[in-house]
């Protein structure tokens, strides 16, 4: 009887946990173990290998459900909206040109605890330039500012075009 009464107290709790935020916990923990263990640009590169295998399933997905032979740039776009839509971020279309999709968000998926966690945004630009490339043979994805680096929103371009990369913040993927 008294352990009931102990499981009751606990349960009724107002603990905040729950799976979303425990694996956003475990991912943001790793990324930084990573850092930490073997630096920047390598956690960056794992992350990328990471996200190019989600991208490649995430493309299959949104292909299949759609049954579309050929996507246009418009689909394309609001694919990658509602795929972060469905995982936390909140993200927007700013703009659609036959060059390239230009997105702002402003609630990054993997939670407010990423600043300071950049290599994470080489999870979304891996997954973006590989969903794109995927189906245009080519995207470069910049991310002209992120939540991750403490600008507090997000401004991400995907050019669709071979893209003149003289500052190296661009990441190009071939499909």
């Amino acid at each position: 009887m008294a352990e009931q009464n102990v499981a009751k107290r606990i349960a009724c709790k107002n603990i905040d946990i729950d799976a979303s935020s425990f694996h956003q916990t475990i991912l943001l923990e790793l990324e930084k173990l990573l850092e930490d263990v073997i630096g920047f640009e390598e956690s960056k590169s794992f992350i990328s290998l990471v996200a190019d295998k989600v991208g490649e399933m995430l493309y299959d997905k949104y292909k299949r459900e759609l049954n579309d032979d050929a996507m246009t740039i418009e689909t394309m776009a609001h694919i990658l909206v509602d795929l972060k839509r469905r995982i936390g971020g909140r993200f927007r279309v700013s703009e659609i040109s036959r060059n390239a999709i230009v997105l702002i968000n402003t609630q990054c998926p993997f939670g407010v605890n990423v600043v300071g966690k950049r290599p994470l945004c080489s999870m979304t630009a891996n997954v973006f330039g590989k969903i794109v490339s995927t189906e245009f043979s080519y995207a470069a994805v910049e991310l002209k500012k992120t939540i991750a680096s403490g600008d507090g929103h997000c401004h991400i371009v995907i050019h669709l075009e071979p893209h003149n990369d003289e500052m190296g913040g661009i990441s190009e993927y071939f499909g």
